[in-house]
Parts: C-alpha cells; structure tokens; sequence
C-alpha cells in the first residue's frame, strides 16, 4: 500500500510527505542531496557501505550518486531533496569551500532541525489547499534547511561538531561532550564518560543515544574523522600520523570509518581537496 500525501518541487529542490507500508528494495542513486527524515516509527536503508535505521526525529543525508535503497518503513517518511548547485551557492555563502561538499553517511538527530520538521509540516497541514502558498513557502524553507544541515550535519567542510544547543536543552550531556571534545586523543571508556555524567554507565549510554541519536563512542570516533579533515586539508602529516594523533587505535580503523562515512578514504579525500 502505498499513498503519498504531498509532493512539491522547485528549482532549488522537492519536498515529499508519504507513507509507505511496501518495501522499496531497489537499488537507486540520484543525482541530488537527499534529507531523509523519520516522522515517527523506525525507517530501514541500506548503502553499499552500511546498513542504517532511523528512529523517531532522526535523520540521515545522502550525497548526488550515493547508492542505497529503502528496505522498510513504519510510518511516515518526510524527505527533501535539494539541488547540488542550489547548495554549493548557500556554503559559498558561509565557507571557502571549493569541493563539493559530501555529507557523513550517519544517523543524525538535532534539536533545531526537528523543530523545523515540525514547522514545515503545521504549515504544510495548514496550506494543503493553497499550492501558491506553499511554493513561496518552500523557497524560504529550502534556504533555512540547507543553512542548518551545514552549520550542523556533519560533512568534510565541518571544522567542528557545534554542541552549544545542548547547554540548554540538556546540560547533563553537554558537559560530557564538552569532556569529549576537549580530549578527544584519549581512549575514552564507557565508565570514564558515564562518570563525567554522573550516571552508570547503561543509564549514560542510554540516555546519550535517545538525545544524539549515535553512542557516545560513535559520537566520539565521528568528531575524531571531524578533527582529521582540517589535518588533511592543511597538513603534510602521513595518513597514519593523523590517525594517531585524532585518537584512533589503528590507521586501519581510521580508514575503514572514513570511507563508510563519506565513500572515499583519507588519502582520496586529500587530493580531491589538494586540486
């Protein structure tokens, strides 16, 4: 069964709510960035690199030409696509990036990009009826949408993970992140990080993953990949300097996340950004 409940489209990109009951298992890649986020329930894909399930409020991007395909789905599935062009003309606006930029193949959650689902979607309810509307809308959404995934979303222009949101929204949190942050080279346990939050350690770990949407430890190797890229880019240290010096227990290890996370290894990433 399938019924889909709003589609729109612009120059900058298309905006699609649906539900969708069937398994979708072929193999697809487009030629456009691809926000995936799930409304309620759990949604299941599948890359060539790895297999991802998103719960509720969380997110993932795909890259133009990203292989992956939709295993199965619970409920709703809210997903934009944006223009290639459209966003290298808003980071233009915000970084001297000369390389397209890739996102991190990872499962994300972030407060204020949820709020903004939600806004989009009252309006959307609201609206349904009147398409001029809502197409004058979306211009505006699609610029908001694609300033937070770069300030936010992880991605090889990210210098830094921004954590300030959580000083407010859960202080419990940010002081460990902050930890985390700051000695991000240390080979952090599960105890060491529950201890700065002042919980055991299955309650940390818990409660960590329902707030950021990843383990800490995830959390913690994906900031490590973060702190390697402006290595990459503006160093002549070897790979496996680099790798040593982010806190990573091998190269190999090093290498393998950084290409599930973006497709390319380390080595690849440096000259596509030395050209």
């Amino acid at each position: 069964m399938r019924s889909t409940k709003l589609l729109l489209e612009n120059n900058n990109g298309v905006f699609l709510l649906k539900k969708d009951f069937s398994q979708e298992s072929n193999w697809r890649s487009d030629d456009c960035y691809k926000f995936i986020y799930s409304l309620k329930g759990t949604i299941d894909y599948q890359t060539n690199r790895s297999q991802i399930t998103l719960n509720n409020q969380q997110f993932i991007l795909f890259n133009p030409q990203d292989k992956h395909k939709q295993l199965a789905i619970d409920d709703s599935k809210f997903l934009i696509e944006l223009n290639p062009s459209f966003l290298s003309e808003v980071s233009q606006a915000l970084y001297p990036v000369h390389n397209d930029i890739q996102f991190a193949t990872s499962i994300q959650k972030n407060s204020q990009i949820s709020n903004w689902v939600k806004f989009v979607l009252d309006f959307a309810k609201l609206e349904k009826d009147d398409t001029r509307s809502m197409e004058i809308f979306l211009e505006h959404s699609f610029t908001q949408l694609a300033l937070m995934l770069l300030k936010s979303a992880v991605g090889t222009h990210t210098q830094d993970i921004n954590i300030n949101t959580y000083k407010t929204i859960d202080p419990q949190i940010y002081k460990t992140i902050l930890a985390l942050k700051e000695n991000y080279q240390h080979s952090w346990t599960l105890d060491e990080m529950a201890r700065v939050a002042r919980l055991s350690k299955f309650q940390f770990a818990h409660y960590f993953k329902d707030i950021l949407g990843i383990s800490p430890y995830s959390w913690l190797q994906i900031y490590r990949v973060v702190r390697s890229q402006e290595m990459l880019k503006k160093t002549n240290k070897t790979i496996l300097k680099i790798a040593m010096d982010c806190g990573f227990s091998s190269v190999t290890v090093y290498n393998q996340l950084f290409k599930r996370l973006y497709g390319i290894t380390p080595g690849t990433f440096r000259e596509m950004v030395n050209k």
